[in-house]
């Protein structure tokens, strides 16, 4: 066991060295093409990495360029991040092919793969404007994900959701979760029967 736990600090160490020329080269790539544009090819870049190295290397970039990532924090192969205001909690599992917008993320959190959690559900404003959508103002809103909460495989959170609560697989969440809820759907909606009351 103490062997296995060496290795396993030795491997994050040789990652956050690796991680410091990455790190200078995505600074270099802010300035050149904007943050949005460098934050996408270094999630790519990163997503790509596989095996422990690739994890170890996720967490040690994602450290020094999201607003927080927590211990033990697993970010599965070819997930993705797509703002820098994201924060991640700790014990947070994140599975393969994931989508992560402005989110906080509390600990405990599992999401299960190809998962997307928006940036809100108005990113791309609406035809009020003239031109075409990529032309309107873009809306971005910072959902949250409760601590403990689990969401099933290819669901799509455009709101918040509350602490322990569980979104089926495939569901699409436009509206805030309660606590301890358990919804599946699209949209999605609460499948928790309601208890009667019993009679005096």
């Amino acid at each position: 066991m103490i062997l296995i736990m060496n290795a396993k600090k030795l491997a994050q160490m040789i990652a956050v060295c690796r991680a410091i020329p990455i790190g200078f080269n995505y600074r270099v790539a802010c300035k050149a093409m904007g943050k949005t544009r460098a934050l996408a090819s270094l999630s790519e870049q990163l997503g790509a990495r596989t095996g422990m190295m690739g994890l170890y290397l996720r967490q040690a970039c994602y450290r020094h360029i999201l607003e927080h990532v927590g211990q033990d924090a697993y970010l599965g192969y070819m997930s993705q991040f797509s703002k820098t205001t994201a924060r991640i909690g700790d014990h947070v599992y994140i599975g393969r092919f994931c989508s992560i917008g402005s989110v906080i993320i509390e600990d405990d959190v599992m999401l299960a793969d190809n998962v997307q959690l928006l940036s809100g559900s108005h990113q791309h404003g609406d035809h009020s404007t003239e031109g075409s959508l990529r032309d309107n103002v873009h809306f971005y809103q910072t959902i949250t994900i409760g601590r403990g909460a689990w969401i099933g495989a290819n669901a799509v959170v455009m709101a918040d959701v509350g602490a322990d609560a569980i979104v089926g697989a495939g569901a699409v969440v436009t509206k805030p979760v309660a606590a301890g809820d358990r919804v599946a759907g699209v949209p999605a909606k609460s499948i928790i029967k309601p208890t009667l009351a019993k009679a005096g």
